[in-house]
């Protein structure tokens, strides 16, 4: 049972106090919908029958008075704004989009596969989080990327064409929240890439994934070789405008 619920299990009585109310029409000259939102006060009358008052325009105020008491993590202070994060939706599902930078850490492979786990030099990644689901795309440099930066893709086992992650049995985040960000990272970090979910060449201008992890885990690739990558297609402007995150919308 949630905080909200035993609260209101706590409660002696609840009293219906007002009436939210959304009509919606259409504008025929510019041919665009019209929303409106009226808060109606409720009265009881002496048989006990809530009476639907007069309303008014529902103002700024109202909106915010109802957001912090049913979702708290939508209207909040804003604090320290990690560097990493890109953009982020309102839900707790996400979309959450966020930046990793190079990192020499352990990569680790199924025995399904003839790699070795080991140390190796990770790419920068640009990773989203989304309905309990993780996409990632490899972005060059350590340098955090801009809306204008070219995504390119990410040359993981178990990533499939459209850039989804198969997290197999991995533990995942509760949210898709700013908070959730580097446990959404060590999901994809700490799991073990076991298989091919598309052919290399969707990935690679040429060579296999498992020679350039080869020669990154031996030493012979001293960084990463980005120019082997192919291009994922679009900018990451682009990327948000597909999950909804672009300015215009914000």
């Amino acid at each position: 049972m949630g905080e909200r619920q035993r609260r209101v299990k706590m409660a002696q009585t609840l009293h219906l106090s007002a009436a939210l109310l959304y009509y919606t029409g259409e504008d025929p000259l510019p041919a665009e919908a019209i929303h409106y939102w009226q808060i109606h006060p409720i009265e009881m009358s002496e048989k006990g029958i809530p009476l639907l008052r007069e309303g008014r325009p529902v103002q700024m105020k109202d909106l915010e008075s109802l957001c912090k008491a049913t979702l708290p993590n939508l209207i909040q202070n804003v604090g320290w704004i990690d560097p990493a994060l890109l953009a982020y939706g309102a839900g707790v599902e996400g979309p959450l989009v966020f930046f990793r930078p190079e990192v020499r850490r352990p990569i680790y492979f199924g025995r399904q596969t003839s790699l070795k786990s080991g140390m190796v030099l990770w790419p920068s990644l640009v990773m989203v989080a989304f309905c309990r689901k993780l996409y990632v795309f490899a972005t060059k440099g350590r340098m955090r990327p801009t809306q204008s930066t070219s995504l390119l893709m990410a040359p993981f086992l178990n990533v499939d064409v459209h850039h989804e992650v198969c997290l197999g049995s991995s533990r995942l985040p509760n949210g898709c929240r700013p908070q959730n960000m580097e446990a959404w990272a060590e999901a994809f970090y700490a799991s073990a890439f076991t298989h091919n979910n598309a052919p290399d060449h969707h990935f690679l201008k040429k060579g296999t994934m498992v020679e350039l992890w080869e020669a990154l885990l031996s030493g012979k690739l001293k960084r990463f070789p980005y120019h082997l990558l192919k291009p994922a297609g679009i900018t990451l402007r682009q990327l948000l405008q597909r999950i909804g995150l672009d300015e215009c919308k914000r």
